[in-house]
């Protein structure tokens, strides 16, 4: 059920947990005026997914990958190989003393992991982002910055697609690696 008061979903008890609204009609705390903060302004009807981590199937399985989709590049680098790094010492620790069933298990806490705290890096570099983007552009703030999010996600699934597969040859190079490693044992 939608909220007529703020436009948002309802909880399954008739609550809106953003406004305050309740399915009598009564309004929780009603001294608060409710604005739209400038990030629910950004992301519009994706505001609840991202915030709430409702996406964390997409955000675990690209790991760090989703930050550089997301165009924050210079973070998602830094992460891409930060985490390329540490899945080669595991892998390589693992292959030298002949463990590979942990290479397995690395990667599923790897992916918990990302799953978890991708979305809070994507709000806050998000939030940082809009805040620069609103010292400079001041006016007609609001109509600009839904513009502005529409316009970063119009490549959104050509970056996923290409990041992905990037993602498969580097894992096909990893593999080499540890067969190689295997071979030499």
């Amino acid at each position: 059920m939608i909220c007529p008061n703020c436009g948002f979903e309802m909880n399954k008890k008739g609550y809106c947990m953003h406004c305050g609204y309740m399915s009598n009609g009564n309004i929780i705390d009603t001294k608060k005026a409710i604005h739209a903060s400038d990030l629910e302004l950004y992301f519009g009807e994706d505001y609840d997914k991202i915030v709430r981590n409702k996406n964390w199937f997409v955000a675990g399985i690209l790991g760090p990958t989703y930050i550089f989709c997301r165009n924050h590049y210079l973070v998602g680098l830094i992460l891409i190989i930060i985490d390329t790094l540490i899945s080669l010492f595991f892998c390589t620790i693992n292959a030298a003393f002949r463990l590979p069933s942990y290479n397995k298990f690395y990667f599923m806490f790897n992916r918990v992991i990302w799953a978890t705290i991708n979305n809070l890096i994507y709000v806050k570099l998000t939030e940082r982002s809009i805040r620069k983007y609103k010292e400079k552009n001041p006016e007609n703030f609001d109509l600009n910055i839904q513009d502005k999010y529409k316009k970063d996600m119009r490549l959104l699934l050509f970056k996923y697609v290409c990041f992905g597969l990037i993602f498969l040859i580097i894992c096909v190079f990893f593999q080499l690696i540890l067969d190689y490693y295997a071979s030499l044992a």
